[in-house]
């Protein structure tokens, strides 16, 4: 961006010349600046304040700052949101707003239309103009008052006005009261349905249509004139005709003025009218004559339907003269009939040929005449017929095709098909009937004309090529003047393909019937009854061994004759009920006699049919069944020795034997071996039978399965699935074996030979003993048991089922239970087990226990072979009680005893005391720590309730109610009920003091059968979590401490933020009202520039702290030397000594290596915080004093150690601030007047740590502060620092070293970019300003080289940062681009920041807010390297 001059003369001139054109101007003119959301008057003409009206002390308001002044209260918000919006977003606006004119009195009518622009310097401006609209506002009131009455007028049309906005939607702007009523709804309910688009209001079939002829009436600015249907709401449909044309438009849109009338009367009769036109056979056509062209201007719909074509494609294919449709050799005589009948007036009754749609000739007969005068263009109407010319000779005709042939071209002329020939080509008026009949180029020589003549007669002919076979008949005649030939064709290719097929299955029927094995016959019924053979095959005669002479003289007579003679009365009564039952099929099985004798089997499949002649016929068709009869014979032998088998070996756990007819319903025989005499108690009805059955079994659901199972349906549809066999077994108590005993119901199911009727075939077997062994075996586990036994205690035997022959004391097989318990009590088990063992498998303990329970346990130990102690568990359970049978499993325990007593060692070792309590029983068992180490036997009880109140007694008084409630079964039962996993409590107890007991309660194993407790000592536990509460109650209050602390400091903050804040706002309000006093402005930007520095060192303390405390700061070493650090010092704090009138001394000790390398910024940072307080806390007179010495340094060679002290004789530091003087947000209560934010001294102790240095204070009241920091550096060898001090350059500020300099600032922010660039220009420079990285990159690139002395650069900004844009400019490929000095300058300034941007390729870091000495300084050392 560059800059142009003007004289100030000049500028003046141009600013008057301005004024006085917008004061001519008869409207408001009015120029804003905005900041913020004020608006500040820069500029009113004269008629602003003439139409505003404001009295004198409301226009002293408005110079100074624009007020929502003498605004309607209904008007005021309104006008403040489209202002708020229109500065918030830009563009335009405008309102119209009543406003109280003071000098007249009354409200005024006022629009404001506004606009929003941005000056070059950034400025946003707000120009308005005002206009007085009073006469407007009054004149659209009127408007309105006459828009009411034109509206009753509008409401009183019939159908109806409407306005419509049209964008790409019809938006509904206006309607009268009787558009609704079109549709069939009210004004309310309208107004609803218009919300969207109105177009769809329309019939949607007629939608498109409609929107197409109102968008063409827009595009063209013409009259839309059609008519349309709408949805009435009860469905049927409303006929609408339309007028519309645009009168305007609204927000760039037309609009469109629509008139509707409801035509639906008139279309209905329009409608019927045409129906009844379009009725009419043929067509009704008008035309008009013009020029010897008959011009049609109406037809019906049946003129297009004459050539085949509908209305629409008819009126696209119309040519402008009808004649045109005339067939070309027809045309000429066509035309001149017409024109003279024009002329003459008299009727013209013609026939001519047209081209069908589909390409043939069609016959059209006209009759028509002209009416009215022949002047002018006259009108021709004509209804036009398809015709046939000799009607006689084509009606009433029977054939499939009527074709007119011109006698001697064969060219047809009239076709007419009642269905579609199958013939060479496509029958056409025009074309030859030799060419579309067989394909031929000329007259086909078997023609029926040149073999038989026109004798109308019919005549076969086959076509050969297509297999079409025809009869045809032909007549002379003459078409329209032409001979011709009628020539009437019938399809015959059915019938001849019938009459061929007819032939061909009369052969086949011949030889099958002929060569058919086991033949066929039939038989007629004489008069009297009896049957006479008609034919007999010689498939018959073959299959008894017979020829069809013999076979025809034996069956001659007699129809039976062959019959075998016990079948023949049989079969008589079957064919005798055949002909009564109205049936037509039967089947029997006959023997018949052979040629030997002998007879044989054959199955007869006989149809009673009536023929023709009334006579009814056996049709009898014989199979050869003889070998079939055999294997039935056989089947039948089988079947019976399969019942003599079943009942000829029962076992001796055999119950019931029988077998049933299940088809039948019916028990045939039953052998009972169990003395229950079932078969007369039940009865021999199957189904009653095995319900009785079903009744002796114990269990409901073995019962109701055993039905589901052996009742008649279930089985037939069990055979039928293909399922031969049914088992199950139930328990059962027979009427004389009051036990019971486990019966298994087997039954298998035969179909019988002759009857095809089901046989179930019943066996009921004693099985359980096999079924208590499963049962016993189910129980066991697959491995780790000795021995398995089965007890029946009604015998007090027991039976050895399996053993594990690798233990010892095995059982023998079998033998007595008692006398086996008896020999192991006395001689096996350990003495303290043997009344246990005894009392656990007595036999009436054992029944005792197992009604209770369905199995128990106990574990004894005994002696084996070898002297050891083995330990054993025997589970003791319940087979079937009923029956008396018990099992006994032996199990060694031995290890996982072993196990236990090991898990209890540790216990022992954990806790104190461990229970278990027996849910089942209450029993409970006691371990201690000392019978667990000393291997002493746990204490016991039956009853743990003594134990509850026990340990309730061992509790101090005040919890022993609680105790007994926590010790209760019930409550952890109910516990650990909601905490599965195990829950804890703690008890106090008097032992030798008080002690504190951790109960802890879980489950003792899965089956949740037991409950185990374990008891520890928590006292010194419990002592130490109070003395850790402690620490975190003093943590706590730590923390509270530093939270109010922060309080103190966001308060501090708040005050010390807002002191300066309101001397930089405060003296800028003020500034304006003295610009031309001097002294004063210098004295306000002094003012402004001391706070303004002040705000930014309270900033800049915040934010090191907070890099401090995450620990983000690091450390960039340079080479330094003592002596340029303390003067640096000097000059940096003289100014601050001068104004505090206080002395400042910088004393340099003994030092030996005055070069180091070391950060700068910090370690100044550090001093200049500490020399600040000491300034700012020593009183006018006082001394400061800093003192450098080098001291021994702690890391050795290649180090030195530096003590920098800082002393004064200011107030001095409290004792009590002393301890908390490093931390952050805290400040001396004595010192709180003083400004500042109480992290100086945490930041300098932060960076002291950070450098890993030390740093001690000393203070007195009233007497001053030392404070002392040792830092230990690298040192710098000498030869190095004397090439950097014969290397240094000194730069002094120039304050008018810029002249003709051009500088490219890229700077985001406008404000920003005019404070640098008035710098710059004060300096003497030119610059270009960029709002973006891109644009500074595209600037630079586009100017010729060497164009810019420096580039200064901001760091965050959109589209591309300043790092990004940096790089991006020293990649150009040009000679300036790597070389010229890039100056980074933002708020971003940290020393990572700094490196950041010298990474990025810029030469050096200006931080904001800019000093204009360091922007000079840096400027100079980058242009004068």
């Amino acid at each position: 961006m560059t800059e142009e001059k003007h004289s100030p003369g000049q500028q003046k001139k141009s600013e008057q010349e301005i004024a006085k054109s917008f004061d001519s101007i008869s409207c408001g003119l009015c120029i804003y600046r905005i900041e913020g959301e004020r608006l500040f008057p820069l500029f009113r003409n004269r008629a602003f304040y003439d139409i505003m009206g404001f009295s004198e002390e409301n226009l002293q308001r408005l110079d100074h700052e624009t007020q929502y002044l003498n605004i309607h209260p209904e008007d005021l918000e309104n006008l403040k949101q489209k202002i708020e919006c229109l500065l918030q977003s830009g563009g335009a606006m405008e309102d119209t707003y009543r406003l109280w004119n003071d000098k007249r009195q009354e409200y005024h009518w006022i629009r404001l239309d506004g606009t929003l622009q941005v000056d070059e310097d950034g400025w946003k401006r707000f120009y308005g103009v005002y206009r007085d609209v009073s006469e407007q506002e009054e004149l659209k009131k009127e408007l309105t008052i006459a828009n009411e009455k034109m509206e009753d007028i509008i409401n009183a049309i019939p159908g109806g006005v409407a306005i419509y906005k049209v964008s790409d939607i019809f938006e509904t702007v206006y309607f009268s009261d009787r558009v609704p009523e079109l549709s069939g709804y009210t004004v309310e309910e309208y107004h609803e349905l218009i919300k969207g688009d109105a177009a769809k209001l329309t019939y949607p079939e007629d939608s498109p249509m409609v929107v197409e002829k109102l968008q063409e009436a827009i595009r063209n600015h013409s009259i839309a004139d059609f008519k349309f249907r709408k949805q009435h709401r009860d469905g049927h449909v409303v006929w609408v005709h339309i007028q519309a044309r645009q009168i305007g438009e609204e927000d760039g849109f037309p609009l469109l003025l629509c008139v509707f009338h409801n035509i639906s009367a008139l279309e209905e009769t329009q409608r019927e009218m045409d129906h009844l036109i379009n009725s009419i056979p043929g067509g009704i056509v008008s035309y008009r004559v013009e020029d010897g062209r008959f011009i049609p201007a109406f037809f019906t719909d049946g003129t297009a339907e004459l050539s085949g074509y509908t209305r629409e494609e008819y009126e696209k294919s119309l040519p402008s003269d009808a004649l045109e449709y005339v067939y070309e050799q027809d045309r000429p005589r066509v035309r001149a009939a017409a024109l003279a009948a024009v002329e003459s007036g008299e009727v013209l009754d013609i026939s001519y040929r047209t081209r069908h749609k589909n390409g043939n000739l069609v016959w059209i007969h006209l009759n028509g005449r002209r009416l009215g005068p022949l002047s002018g263009s006259p009108r021709f109407y004509a209804v036009l017929t398809n015709i046939i010319s000799d009607r006689d000779l084509l009606t009433n005709e029977h054939a499939d095709g009527i074709y007119v042939i011109d006698k001697n071209s064969h060219e047809l002329l009239y076709v007419n098909e009642s269905k579609q020939l199958n013939v060479h080509g496509e029958m056409c008026v025009g074309e030859t009937c030799y060419a579309v009949i067989h394909g031929l180029d000329s007259p086909c020589i078997f023609c029926p004309l040149n073999i038989y003549g026109p004798d109308g007669q019919e005549h076969e002919i086959a076509v050969e090529k297509t297999g079409f076979v025809y009869t045809a008949r032909a007549k002379e005649s003459v078409w329209n003047g032409i001979p011709a030939y009628i020539i009437y064709l019938r399809d015959v290719t059915e019938e001849a393909q019938a009459r061929r097929e007819k032939e061909r299955l009369e052969m086949y029927f011949q030889t099958l019937v002929k060569n058919l094995p086991g033949g066929i016959s039939v038989l007629r019924y004489m008069p009297d009854g009896g049957i006479t053979p008609e034919y007999i095959s010689e498939g018959f005669a073959a299959l008894v061994g017979m020829t069809v002479k013999e076979t025809e003289e034996l069956y001659r007579e007699d129809s039976f004759a062959g019959v075998h003679p016990e079948d023949v009365e049989s079969i008589r009564k079957e064919l005798e009920e055949l002909r009564s039952s109205g049936e037509e099929h039967c089947e029997l099985s006959i023997r018949f006699r052979r040629s030997d004798g002998s007879y044989m089997w054959v199955r007869t499949h006989i149809s009673l049919l009536i023929g023709s002649d009334g006579i009814q016929r056996l049709y009898c068709m014989y199979t050869d069944i003889d070998q079939l009869m055999a294997e039935k014979e056989q089947m039948s032998r089988q079947y019976e020795e399969l019942i003599l088998q079943h009942y000829r070996m029962p076992g001796p756990d055999t119950l019931v034997l029988g077998h049933c007819n299940i088809t039948q319903n019916r028990i045939l025989d039953i052998q009972d071996f169990t003395g229950s005499d079932l078969l007369n108690t039940f009865g021999r009805v199957r189904e009653a039978f095995f319900a009785g059955v079903a009744g002796l079994i114990v269990e409901e659901e073995e019962r109701q399965a055993f039905l589901d199972t052996y009742l008649n349906a279930p089985s037939l549809e069990a055979f039928t699935r293909g399922e031969r066999e049914q088992i199950q077994t139930c328990f059962v108590r027979l009427p004389r074996e009051p036990k019971g005993c486990y019966a298994k119901f087997q039954m298998n199911m035969v179909e019988t030979p002759d009857t095809g009727d089901i046989t179930g075939i019943l066996s009921v077997m004693d099985v359980t003993d096999q079924v208590v062994s499963e049962q016993i075996y189910r129980r066991l586990s697959v491995t780790g048991h000795d021995y398995v036994a089965d007890l029946d205690l009604r015998k007090d035997f027991y039976t050895l089922l399996t053993n594990n022959k690798h233990v010892s004391r095995i059982p023998a097989p079998k033998g007595s239970h008692s006398e086996r318990v008896a020999f192991m009590a006395g001689s096996v088990v350990v003495p303290r087990d043997r009344e246990l063992f005894l009392k656990s498998l007595a036999l009436e303990k054992i029944e005792q226990n197992l009604k209770e329970n369905d199995t128990y346990t106990f574990a004894y130990s005994i002696e084996d072979e070898n002297g050891g102690i083995r330990t054993k568990n025997m589970t003791v359970s319940a087979i079937d009680l009923r029956l008396g049978r018990v099992s006994l499993v032996c199990t060694d325990i031995t290890n996982s005893v072993r196990e236990q007593q090991n898990l209890l060692n540790v216990l022992a070792y954990t806790f104190e005391l461990t229970g278990i309590i027996n849910v089942r029983d209450n029993g409970f068992i006691l371990y201690t720590r000392r019978m667990v180490l000393e291997n002493l036997p746990p204490f016991s009880c039956e009853d743990y309730k003594t134990m509850q109140e026990n340990f309730a007694k061992a509790c101090i008084a005040e919890s022993r109610e609680d105790a007994y409630q926590q010790f209760g079964l019930e409550t952890m039962l109910q516990r650990l009920g909601e905490s599965p996993f195990g829950y804890e409590f703690i008890l106090p107890f008097q032992e030798e003091g008080l002690r504190y007991k951790q109960i802890n309660v879980l489950w003792g194993d899965q089956s949740h059968e037991t409950i185990c407790l374990v008891r520890a000592d928590v006292t010194e536990t419990l002592a130490a979590e109070r003395q850790a509460k402690l620490s975190l109650e003093k943590a706590l209050a730590s923390a509270e401490e530093a939270s109010r602390a922060k309080s103190d400091f966001l308060s501090t903050m708040s005050h010390d933020i807002r002191t300066p804040m309101n001397a930089i706002m405060g003296m800028s309000a003020l500034a304006p009202a003295h610009l031309d006093d001097r002294v004063w402005m210098e004295d306000c930007l002094q003012k402004i520039s001391i706070s303004s520095k002040h705000l930014l060192s309270l900033i800049n303390d915040v934010l090191d702290m907070s890099r401090i405390e995450r620990e983000q700061v690091s450390l960039n070493p340079v080479q330094l030397s003592v002596s340029e650090l303390t003067g640096h010092l000097s000059e940096m704090m003289a100014a601050q000594v001068k104004e505090a009138g206080i002395t400042f001394t910088v004393q340099t000790g003994t030092v030996s290596h005055p070069a180091f390398y070391g950060d700068s910024l910090r370690i100044n940072q550090i001093l200049i915080n500490l020399l600040s307080n000491a300034i700012k806390f020593t009183p006018a007179g006082g001394y400061v004093t800093l003192l450098t010495e080098e001291l021994s340094p702690a890391r050795g060679d290649g180090w030195v150690r530096y003590r920098f002290t800082v002393s004064d004789t200011g107030v001095g530091i409290s004792e009590k601030f002393l301890k908390v003087i490093f931390e952050p947000f805290t400040r001396d209560e004595g010192t709180a007047q003083i400004e500042g934010t109480g992290l100086g001294l945490s930041i300098v102790h932060g960076l002291v740590e950070l450098m890993q240095g030390e740093i001690t204070v000393e203070s007195q009241l009233g007497k001053g502060s030392t404070f002392r920091v040792e830092l230990e550096f690298e040192t710098v060898a000498e030869e190095v620092a004397s090439q950097r001090n014969a290397s240094s350059l000194t730069f002094e500020v120039n304050p008018h070293m810029f002249p003709g300099r051009r500088f490219l600032v890229a700077e985001d922010n406008a404000l920003n970019a005019e404070i640098l660039c008035e710098i710059l220009r004060d300096l003497g420079a030119q610059m270009d300003v960029s709002p973006d990285g891109v644009q500074a990159v595209l600037a630079f690139e586009k100017a010729p080289p060497e164009t810019y002395d420096a580039i200064l650069m901001d760091i965050q900004m959109p589209n591309m940062n300043g790092y990004e844009a940096a790089r991006a400019i020293r990649a150009l490929k040009r000679q300036d681009a790597k070389a010229v000095p890039i100056i980074a300058l933002t708020a971003n300034a940290f020393a990572e920041d700094i490196q950041t941007a010298i990474a990025a390729g810029m030469n050096a870091h200006v931080a904001k807010p800019i000093d204009v000495a360091v922007l000079q300084a840096t400027l100079g050392k980058v242009l004068h390297p």
